[in-house]
């Protein structure tokens, strides 16, 4: 006996209106951290501040996806409290305003673009500049350790630092087509 077009096996469209989409809804997760890393959070406490978060969009919106502005409040409240609690380090400054710049500089996609146009530019580095930045913001080194690394003084490291992300901030902005000031 053939199903009706769109129906589930029991009888129930598996889409009700309204629900949320799966693969959607595996790319919050991300979004959340990206935002958390943004607003100056330790790597460490990332996974624990978006779990919070995921829950707390769980309890308020089981039956459709939380929107994106709703979860970085959230996020962003959660990253407060953890702060609070642990009293390692004071409030962030600026929160507030970091909050307000995210949410106008990254789209809909909640930085996707962004982040895949960053990708894009950092593999058309020269390979110099691509271990500079890799060096100094994936492994955290200091301009001195870079300098000892690459075999340049600290001064060169820092004008070097600044034309390679200056080049990458014109090449992320030509690949999202924005010509305006950003």
């Amino acid at each position: 006996m053939a199903m009706p077009a769109g129906r589930h096996l029991e009888g129930r469209d598996p889409d009700p209106p309204g629900a949320p989409d799966e693969q959607a809804l595996a790319a919050v997760p991300r979004r959340v951290a990206r935002y958390l890393r943004f607003l100056g959070c330790d790597r460490a406490d990332v996974d624990d501040l978006v779990q919070e978060t995921m829950v707390a969009a769980v309890g308020a919106f089981a039956q459709r996806e939380p929107p994106l502005p709703w979860l970085l409040t959230v996020a962003r409240n959660a990253l407060r409290m953890h702060f609070r609690r642990h009293a390692r380090r004071r409030e962030v400054p600026d929160l507030d305003r970091l909050h307000e710049l995210w949410v106008e500089q990254v789209r809909d996609d909640g930085g996707d673009a962004q982040r895949d146009a960053l990708r894009e530019c950092l593999r058309r580095l020269p390979e110099r500049s691509r271990l500079l930045v890799h060096l100094r913001y994936r492994d955290g080194m200091s301009r001195e350790q870079l300098a000892a690394r690459l075999g340049l003084r600290a001064q060169g490291v820092k004008s070097l630092l600044q034309r390679v992300r200056s080049a990458l901030g014109e090449c992320i902005r030509r690949r999202l087509g924005d010509k305006g000031d950003g």
